[in-house]
């Protein structure tokens, strides 16, 4: 059935132009009563809006305005990096999600990966045929953020060098150790080293240094100075033990004594 603007109430056009004329694309249950001044009321007017194809439940007490430019059949695709911002508080794009965003892979990640310090219940969620996954990190995990835009609205992503190291300190969700190659092989030209080197300083997982260590070297067989001179410092600072260049592989293979790496993946 084609639905149009005529098939709203005049409450109801009201109701969304309200969040429109703001240029507003989400709306929480709390802000609908603070509108419709009733919570049985509320709840009655939302689930008519939404069958009426005029917004959509992101999750519990989290929706979308569907705007006019959906059409009359309603048919609405918002975003994934728009709808992962309201799945968590703080919310950040990460690992292969970002991967992506800065064009070091060709490859789309079927799952939109979103950081954050708040703990959920649900750690995985498909909306409007977009796989979320949520990864709750500590506090000392979370930063190196940046705001970008799509459209009139934001996001937040991590800049490309934290994207780096979160890739580094879990390469499963960042599509595997070939993907981190990939972004290391890409990425060199385009970070700040010493940027690189303050993020990695503050991060209190060893293995990160060296895979990145291990990667940036044998990637890259000519690097600029300061970029050599801060692998080589990683090189002496290393953490003790062995730690497997990919967390996925059986644990076999060759060791690289300067790396405290054991290279259980042919890349």
């Amino acid at each position: 059935m084609l639905k149009n603007i005529n098939e709203l109430g005049p409450r109801e056009a009201e109701f969304i132009s309200v969040f429109a004329s703001k240029g507003k694309k989400f709306f929480t249950t709390k802000e609908a009563i603070e509108f419709w001044k009733n919570i049985k009321l509320t709840k009655k007017k939302l689930s008519v809006l939404q069958r009426k194809g005029w917004i959509d439940r992101i999750e519990r007490g989290k929706y979308l305005v569907i705007p006019l430019e959906a059409g009359p059949q309603r048919q609405w695709s918002e975003h994934p990096f728009l709808i992962a911002g309201m799945l968590a508080e703080p919310a950040c794009i990460a690992y292969w999600s970002a991967i992506h965003f800065w064009n070091w892979t060709e490859q789309m990640p079927r799952i939109t990966y979103v950081q954050t310090t708040q703990r959920k219940n649900r750690k995985s969620k498909k909306i409007m045929g977009i796989q979320y996954e949520i990864v709750t990190v500590p506090r000392w995990k979370f930063y190196g953020h940046i705001k970008q835009w799509q459209g009139d609205a934001s996001f937040l992503i991590t800049d490309k060098e934290k994207t780096l190291i979160d890739c580094s300190d879990d390469p499963k969700r960042s599509g595997g150790i070939e993907e981190l190659y990939k972004a290391v092989k890409n990425a060199a030209p385009e970070i700040d080293f010493n940027k690189l080197d303050s993020y990695v300083t503050r991060f209190k997982n060893g293995a990160v240094k060296k895979r990145l260590g291990y990667l940036f070297e044998n990637v890259h067989s000519k690097l600029d100075k300061t970029a050599s001179t801060v692998l080589k410092r990683w090189s002496t600072e290393l953490s003790a033990g062995i730690n497997p260049l990919s967390t996925e592989a059986p644990l076999k293979g060759k060791i690289s004594t300067r790396w405290h790496l054991r290279i259980n993946v042919d890349i």
